[in-house]
């Protein structure tokens, strides 16, 4: 079995260093297997706004300036080409339905009988400028690259390519930042496969969108803000360079899309943690955090004083935009805030929303994978429950519990973080009902946080007692969970639906003729076989090194439990030891 002991080893262990580069570099060859899947089966402008994403780059690429929510409107040619695909129903509802565009069943329904829809040339806002152009000058020469309008299926995948890359780096850099931070040895490598198979982490980030460079950024930025307080500086000098290259690197975050003003919380954590640190002033840390700041407004300042002169706000929010336009301010967003039920809402979102939405066409899985999430969610943060009666329970009887991060700030910050986002999306929340009548908030906006909420769910879900050989049955259920979710949403939900429910091999056929060439049906076959290899291949380097730390550990103690004061004195000891060597 995949057992866990609590044998902590020096972070800068050679083995440690090796597994964790041969573990990290197979959890980005996983992501990259399976977003190949996804772009194999998802078909163009299937993703969350996809065509108006799409236009923003067009518009970009024609020689436009930085489009204005309520004034840009997307080019006729992306309108052309559009309906020239079958359209989810939010696609349809949002214009393309005046333009020439029907769903997926009108669509084959069409191709049968041989009729043929006139384009009409409609006008379309472009809502997508609410975003900065920071993603869409990133996407806009693969675009380019790939054919651009003229092949527009092949310049689709290309620019989900790119985001699938980002996402796997997001991914490789969650867990290296994670891996010296717990003390467990395969700690992190849990929470990475767990992040890796989780399906609305990697739906959001392979789509055409500015979400898969705004989680890669923000990962980073979490990474370094974590460094700032954690690791010996050799000068005053040095941290402040860090501290300004944090600030500046936040910058680049909230440029690629605005709900990164999430991570203001964490950084202002950051730096009282700094701060802490006793051979370091208040007035020297106060300095830090002005350089932060400044890295911060010398990225941003630019696209404010834009946003401040269109909108009357830093933020682009269309949604804001819209209240701004009407007249609507403070009291009217408190009122509407009165009507949400935020409680039911945060458990919801955090238990259920975050795991699966099977793309703009907003196909399920079955219930069973979703209700097996939420149950492993709220077992993983009893878990922490457990931890706490535990150590209550040692430090009474005058024992130092062992411990569980190399860094005691880690799971406040991951903490944090989480609720950094959470208020980010009640705001935008609060915003869209007050401008539509109902609420529009994705939980793939919190896509950046989900690395820092899986690891409270994954380090909870292994606080619990168990022996040796139990201690990776409840992450490794949590995978479980997320391939069956996966599976059973793309082959019997998803694809189906795309195809207008034909039989083998008519959907195989009409799946291919949405795609370019190659990324047909032998490139999504070979990808799903990689799938699985790479997938078995890690969960064996889970295994064998579980028995590997067992040969070499006579008697491994289980984290948290502890038969005697004279068993504490001992660890307490070897704490000790280690700390001095």
């Amino acid at each position: 079995m995949l057992e866990v002991y609590g044998a902590e080893g020096s972070a800068d262990d050679p083995s440690r260093v090796a597994f964790r580069r041969r573990f990290g570099a197979l959890l980005a060859a996983l992501v990259i297997a399976r977003g190949v899947v996804f772009m194999a089966a998802l078909p163009p402008f299937e993703g969350w706004d996809e065509y108006q994403h799409v236009a923003y780059v067009e518009h970009l690429r024609d020689g436009g300036r930085t489009p204005v929510v309520g004034e840009t409107r997307v080019p006729s040619a992306v309108m052309a080409e559009a309906v020239k695909f079958p359209q989810p129903g939010s696609a349809v509802r949002d214009g393309l339905s005046g333009a020439g565009g029907v769903g997926y069943q009108q669509f084959w329904a069409d191709r049968r009988s041989g009729a043929v829809r006139p384009f009409r040339d409609e006008s379309v806002f472009m809502y997508q400028s609410q975003h900065g152009p920071l993603s869409y000058r990133l996407l806009q020469p693969v675009y380019a690259a790939f054919g651009g309008l003229e092949a527009v299926r092949s310049s689709i995948a290309g620019m989900r390519l790119l985001n699938l890359l980002l996402t796997a780096g997001a991914v490789a850099a969650a867990f290296f930042c994670l891996a010296p931070r717990l003390a467990e040895r395969r700690a992190a490598a849990w929470v990475g496969l767990v992040l890796a198979t989780y399906p609305l982490f990697l739906i959001n980030g392979v789509r055409v969108a500015n979400d898969a460079l705004a989680v890669f950024l923000a990962t980073l930025t979490i990474w370094l803000g974590l460094s700032l307080s954690s690791r010996p500086w050799a000068s005053p000098r040095r941290l402040g360079a860090a501290c300004l290259a944090t600030g500046a690197l936040a910058g680049f975050a909230v440029l690629a899309k605005a709900t990164n003003y999430a991570l203001a919380p964490f950084l202002g954590f950051c730096m009282l943690a700094l701060a802490a640190r006793p051979e370091i002033s208040w007035r020297r840390a106060a300095g830090f955090g002005m350089a932060l700041g400044v890295g911060f407004l010398a990225v941003t300042q630019a696209e404010m004083r834009f946003n401040l002169a269109h909108y009357g706000s830093i933020s682009s929010m269309q949604e804001a935009a819209v209240n701004h336009a009407r007249g609507l301010g403070r009291a009217d967003l408190l009122r509407t805030a009165m009507e949400i039920p935020w409680a039911a809402w945060v458990v919801e979102l955090w238990t259920i929303l975050v795991f699966f939405a099977g793309g703009w066409s907003f196909q399920g899985t079955h219930p069973k994978a979703i209700f097996a999430h939420r149950d492993l969610v709220v077992l993983g943060l009893l878990g922490w429950a457990w931890a706490g009666l535990t150590w209550a329970f040692l430090r009474r009887r005058g024992l130092r519990p062992e411990r569980v991060f190399a860094e005691a700030r880690l799971p406040l910050a991951c903490a944090v973080i989480v609720a950094g986002y959470t208020a980010a999306l009640g705001y935008h929340m609060v915003q869209s009902k007050l401008a539509w009548g109902q609420w529009s908030t994705g939980a793939w906006y919190a896509s950046a946080a989900m690395p820092w909420f899986l690891t409270l769910v994954v380090v909870g879900l292994m606080r619990w007692p168990l022996s040796g050989s139990l201690r990776g049955v409840a992450p490794l259920a949590l995978v479980g969970a997320s391939v069956a979710a996966e599976v059973v949403g793309l082959f019997g939900r998803m694809v189906p639906f795309y195809t207008g429910f034909a039989p083998w091999p008519d959907d195989a056929a009409r799946l291919a003729s949405l795609q370019p060439a190659w990324l047909g049906l032998p490139t999504l076959l070979a990808a799903a076989a990689v799938e699985v290899v790479v997938l078995a291949a890690l969960i064996l380097i889970l295994r064998d090194d579980a028995r590997a730390e067992r040969a070499t550990v006579a008697e491994p103690t289980p984290i948290g439990i502890r038969t005697s004061r004279a068993d504490g004195q001992r660890l307490d000891d070897r704490d000790d030891s280690r700390a001095a060597a």
